[in-house]
């Protein structure tokens, strides 16, 4: 009960702040609207957003261990932040900027919904659906796709995690052979639970068949 109040404290600050950047936003107080979100981070987690702007995606989360866990609940909130940090960016033609740290929300977000972070604190599906659209053009490193395909995969969305894995194949020869496994494991489930995650055993036997002969050039 603690934990559930302490969360939903958490996540009336966090909206409110929200509110209040969006507000800036509008005014095109951008500075201001920063400075609102870096306050969040110190009253909230003792973080500064220029230190989370250095750090990669994994010392992040490295930040939320506690014991063999992570602390999903706080890295969705923290990846929240950063997306709106990211929008700002965007909005003042820092484009490179905006994207990357969008990129490293996106990662947060996925970490955390792997690890059991409560969906409904940040409609977690679609801040992760908002941020794949406006990254769609940019190659994503190799960890965020990685953790995206398992996400599609998870919300049984197999044709999505077959596009990433197959990007992964062409684009990340080190991971031919995870690719690989993917595709076969997809033959091993029957023609409806296929067709209910979008795709069809023709497209997989394909798909596995291109794969493979990267593979073997490789």
């Amino acid at each position: 009960m603690l934990r559930k109040d302490y969360l939903l404290s958490m996540m009336e600050e966090l909206t409110t702040a929200v509110a209040t950047v969006l507000g800036l936003r509008r005014e095109n107080k951008h500075v201001e609207a920063l400075n609102q979100l870096d306050d969040l981070l110190n009253k909230q987690f003792r973080l500064r957003s220029d230190l989370l702007r250095r750090l990669p995606p994994e010392q992040i989360i490295e930040l939320f261990r506690l014991g063999p866990g992570i602390e999903a609940d706080k890295l969705q909130q923290v990846a929240r932040i950063l997306e709106e940090e990211a929008m700002i960016y965007l909005e003042t033609d820092r484009t490179d900027e905006g994207i990357r740290i969008l990129m490293k929300s996106l990662h947060l977000y996925l970490c955390s919904d792997s690890k059991g972070a409560a969906r409904e604190l940040q409609t977690l599906p679609e801040r992760i659906s908002c941020i794949v659209n406006l990254v769609r053009e940019y190659e994503l490193p190799p960890e965020t796709s990685r953790l995206l395909a398992a996400y599609y995969e998870r919300e049984d969305r197999l044709d999505e995690a077959a596009d990433v894995w197959f990007g992964l194949a062409w684009e990340q020869p080190e991971l031919l052979s995870e690719a690989e496994s993917f595709y076969s494991q997809l033959l091993d489930k029957t023609n409806a639970e296929l067709e209910r995650g979008g795709i069809s055993r023709q497209e997989v036997t394909e798909g596995l068949a291109e794969i493979t002969q990267l593979y073997e050039r490789k």
